[in-house]
């Protein structure tokens, strides 16, 4: 009987426990359902509200088309030629691969890592979180003139479609008499003297080039400007006096400024969500396009003259120590380090994605389309030369001067030239654009991770909210006194604050947090360590080279200038303001991090310089593995060197 008692209690027992698990199992589904609300496909449920690329080719293209901007196209190959040719290779792949890769994988690993913005993965080491706010600020402030940049070449764009081209003829109403016509030729202008105008003008820039003539065998200037300077200066610009002299805003700068904001805001109106699908066009489209100006320019009379003269090369420039630093300089900053959009694209990644491997690849994909842009600009600039039967030499140009005034006149010489400019100009829009998008992100992206809930809830109205002030501070920058704003704020805010980031992050990361346990936490994420070269890199190598180059950037100060307007002290005061406004947080919270801190001081630096709790894997399900405790900093540690072998392991 008891036997049976027994048998029967277990029963009911086995009954009762099947009963409470299907409860518990109920329940835990039911919590899951409440807490994560059906994430949507692509969401990362371990990473909290952060949502990561639907695929990872969304990634890849997002950050070829931030890496990719405007300086690939036109400076890369100026620097190029003013610095030995193709010798200058040499050099740039150098710093590429110690300067620009370390400090590119380290972003992107950072980023990874935490899953979260350029604020938040301060938390590694608290003292220097200020940096993460100075990237917020610089990340606003490019916003504002990017988007004048964006205006400008969709104005180019309109344009384009024009039969003739507006930029060719001297006829229009905001041409003046000194306005010479498209395909007009120097020598007709030749008086009382003989000579050769290709020998002439041979170091003569291409605007230069066109407002000079030979009067009694001496170049004499004529005051003459090509049809296209004036269409840029005249038209699109107004340009006023000086910057004191804004002079209102044109209604056309103004509307595509406007149109510019709206279609950023469109872009970004889902977040990467959208930009993941707005890349597959923007970020493919420049390839395509450079590759058919390629081979349509490569068919023209006088194409393989530009292009020797770009690849030409003078291997007595690597002895100069100025080409070195440009290298460096050009790599620093088309690969774009420092401003937060690599941080802020990684964070979106899957955290087991293999970073290292991208950062090699993207570092050598990002770099070499400035190489390949080049071919687009000098087939056409040595098809234009030949026309006019001078030297490539003169038509070398950098900057606006070559997207708006040199490669326009360029393009008018090509079989239906409204074809090639509408390939043109669509081409610097898509990168433009494709740049924009991540100076909007890192700012967004970041301020959801400051106040998630807020952001999350308000979504819509903070981005339009943000796309109306960017549109209104980017007002000043349409005026027709614009111009003198935009060289001012881009000659400072890009100066010296953002090497002077670089080499804190070197520090920070491999020094104070420790290099061999960043690479642990590399290692954790894609189960594979990186090469012991990338602690030899980020230790010695790059940081080294980062001083050096804000030391000789630092002598080599020279204020601005844009043709021929000297900035007054005041002016100069104002633009060393946007170098100094997003570097200044770095000092203010460090002392902030100190103050609030309790305890002596050398306790108090030792907190502040150790990662906080915040400091952990994205992934909720390796914080456990990975261990909260609090670590000591690692300052001044240095691990045992590994044999040569192992360098590349």
């Amino acid at each position: 009987m008891k036997a049976q008692d027994k048998g029967c209690n277990c029963l009911q027992g086995d009954r009762v426990k099947e009963w409470v698990d299907t409860q518990n199992e109920e329940l835990v589904a039911l919590d899951l359902m409440l807490d994560h609300k059906a994430p949507p496909k692509g969401s990362h449920e371990d990473t909290g509200r952060r949502h990561t690329w639907s695929r990872k080719t969304e990634y890849v293209l997002s950050i070829v088309g931030y890496c990719v901007g405007l300086g690939n196209v036109w400076r890369f190959p100026y620097v190029c030629i003013r610095n030995g040719g193709g010798a200058f290779l040499i050099p740039y792949f150098v710093c590429l691969v110690l300067c620009g890769l370390p400090l590119y994988f380290m972003e992107v690993a950072m980023g990874q890592f935490m899953s979260r913005g350029v604020y938040h993965i301060w938390s590694i080491c608290p003292l220097f979180k200020g940096i993460g706010v100075g990237q917020i600020i610089a990340g606003f402030i490019s916003s504002w003139y990017y988007v004048v940049l964006i205006s400008w070449v969709s104005i180019y764009l309109v344009h384009s479609f024009r039969s003739p081209l507006p930029w060719t003829q001297c006829s229009q109403e905001w041409n003046t008499p000194a306005c010479i016509p498209h395909g007009f030729r120097i020598q007709s202008y030749v008086s009382n003297g003989s000579g050769d105008a290709q020998s002439d003008y041979a170091n003569v820039s291409g605007r230069e080039y066109l407002n000079m003539a030979i009067v009694n065998g001496t170049v004499v200037t004529t005051g003459l400007k090509p049809a296209s300077e004036e269409f840029w200066v005249n038209n699109v610009l107004e340009l006023s006096t000086s910057l004191a002299d804004l002079g209102g805003l044109p209604w056309h700068t103004t509307l595509a400024l406007f149109v510019s904001c709206l279609l950023v805001f469109l872009c970004l109106i889902k977040g990467v969500k959208s930009v993941g699908k707005v890349v597959y066009v923007t970020a493919t489209l420049p390839y395509i396009l450079i590759t058919v100006l390629i081979i349509k320019g490569s068919t023209l009379p006088g194409a393989m003259d530009g292009v020797l003269f770009y690849i030409s090369p003078d291997f007595s420039k690597l002895m100069q120590v100025q080409t070195w630093l440009e290298a460096s300089l050009q790599v620093f900053y088309s690969l774009g380090p420092i401003w937060g959009g690599l941080v802020t694209m990684a964070s979106y990644n899957k955290f087991q994605n293999n970073c290292m491997r991208d950062s090699v690849i993207l570092t050598f994909l990002c770099e070499g389309t400035s190489v390949f842009a080049g071919f687009a600009i000098f087939t056409v600039l040595g098809h234009m030369a030949y026309n006019l039967n001078v030297p490539v030499a003169n038509f070398s140009a950098t900057g606006p001067g070559l997207a708006f005034v040199v490669y326009p006149e360029a393009v008018a010489y090509l079989p239906v030239p409204q074809l090639w400019g509408v390939l043109f100009f669509l081409m610097l829009f898509t990168v433009a654009l494709d740049s924009q998008f991540v100076f909007v992100e890192v700012v967004l992206t970041s301020l959801q991770d400051i106040w998630p809930d807020f952001v999350q809830k308000w979504d819509v109205t903070v981005k339009i909210i943000y796309s109306s002030v960017q549109f209104l501070i980017g007002l000043p920058f349409a005026s027709r006194g614009g111009m003198y704003l935009f060289q001012l704020v881009d000659w400072y805010v890009a100066a010296f604050a953002a090497i002077a980031v670089g080499l804190l992050e070197c520090i920070i990361v491999a020094w104070i947090y420790g290099a061999e346990r960043f690479m642990d936490d590399i290692e954790l994420m894609t189960s594979r360590r990186p090469p012991y070269i990338f602690n030899i890199l980020w230790r010695y190598v790059t940081p080294f080279l980062l001083f050096v180059l804000l030391v000789t950037s630092l002598m080599s100060y020279e204020a601005p200038t844009f043709e021929g307007y000297h900035y007054s002290p005041g002016e100069v005061a104002f633009g060393w303001m946007f170098a100094v406004i997003w570097f200044l947080p770095v000092p203010l919270v460090a002392v902030g991090q100190l103050v609030t801190t309790s305890g002596r001081f050398v306790k108090r630096l030792k907190a502040t310089c150790s990662p906080s709790p915040d400091w952990q894997p994205g992934d909720v399900s390796f914080r456990e593995q990975y261990g909260q405790e609090s670590r000591p900093p690692a300052l001044c540690k240095f691990p045992p060197a590994p044999s040569l072998s192992k360098l590349f392991r």
